[in-house]
């Protein structure tokens, strides 16, 4: 009888432990699944993030003489840009930027000519220089397209004007960090030219309070134009940040 009640005790506990192994084991690989899933996605957040920080550092403007007119940056590039930019944050909702895009080489001449032709009209005879009224033509044809930077005024002008500006920056800075992503070379050119009622006649502004912000040049920089270096600017945080703690 004894025998027999230890044989009933192992038997039990056999089948407990078996049972335990049973529930313990697949507890045990969900667990290590779950962290191992875990750890993955936490490892790609954190990848994206640092490719995020490197792209935000290693944005430059990059000059229209430095492009190599010969390499047409592909229109899915560009489209890439361009829808970035509607995801730029904005007060309102508003989404006050509006863009033209000067593709084709006959219109981006014809926009370098209007330059030249305001250039001209606007400068007092002692400022003029034949330089300068050059570039107003050779920027645009070594750029692969330019971009015309626009804001429309919201009609009722609730939210502030700065703040339309603001957020047509913030659309810009979208393109230019998805260009610099690609390896294209872009530059925010501005001045009274652009400001001036004739550049934003042309570009079809109606708004009497709509404007022209600037000009966006895109191309692929030259193969012996490397790309400018990464500088530190801990300084520039340390000068210009304030904490208040």
């Amino acid at each position: 009888i004894l025998n027999s009640n230890i044989h009933r005790t192992m038997v039990v506990r056999s089948n407990s432990s078996s049972l335990a192994v049973a529930v313990a084991v697949p507890a045990v690989l969900a667990a290590v699944t779950a962290y191992l899933v875990w750890k993955s996605s936490s490892d790609d957040e954190n990848d994206k993030a640092a490719i995020v920080e490197d792209m935000i550092q290693k944005r430059r403007s990059i000059y229209p003489k430095d492009y190599d007119p010969d390499r047409p940056v592909p229109k899915t590039i560009i489209d890439k840009m361009l829808y970035g930019a509607m995801y730029a944050p904005n007060h309102g909702k508003t989404k006050p930027w509006r863009f033209v895009v000067f593709s084709g080489a006959e219109q981006r001449q014809a926009l370098g000519e209007l330059e030249q032709q305001l250039y001209k009209q606007l400068s007092p005879t002692d400022q003029f220089k034949q330089a300068k009224y050059d570039k107003k033509l050779t920027n645009k044809q070594r750029s692969s397209c330019v971009i015309a930077i626009c804001m429309v005024r919201q009609p009722s002008e609730k939210i502030p004007e700065i703040e339309e500006v603001e957020a047509v920056a913030c659309a810009v800075q979208n393109m230019h960090l998805i260009a610099s992503a690609h390896g294209v070379g872009a530059y925010w050119s501005s001045g009274p030219l652009v400001y001036s009622k004739e550049y934003k006649d042309y570009l079809g502004l109606t708004g009497e309070k709509d404007q022209v912000l600037g000009m966006f040049h895109v191309g692929y920089p030259r193969a012996d134009k490397k790309w400018p270096t990464v500088e530190a600017r801990t300084k520039d945080v340390e000068d210009k940040v304030t904490w208040k703690l």
